[in-house]
């Protein structure tokens, strides 16, 4: 059986006038990730490396917080997209 008049609209509501219309808010258009270069093991065990940040600031707090950990040697700031962009290095 063949269905007519069906037709797909993209994920979202329309607005009375028919217009598409996205009731989700915004994303940040910049966002954070921090990578650790560890002396032994993987950071997958550290919160602060599976986090997104919104600003740099609390991306540098977060990076600080994860030096704290013995086997966190310094930790890159980079830009969550692909590919990777490096902002900075933060160490001891």
């Amino acid at each position: 059986m063949k269905a007519e008049g069906v037709r797909n609209f993209p994920a979202g509501s329309t607005n009375e006038a028919g217009q598409y219309a996205d009731p989700l808010p915004e994303e940040p258009r910049q966002r954070f990730r921090l990578v650790a270069t560890m002396v032994q093991g993987t950071a997958a065990t550290l919160r602060e490396a599976w986090r997104p940040y919104a600003s740099l600031e609390e991306a540098r707090l977060a990076a600080r917080e994860m030096l704290r950990n013995h086997r966190v040697l310094r930790v890159a700031i980079v830009e969550d997209r692909i590919p990777m962009q490096f902002v900075e290095w933060v160490g001891r």
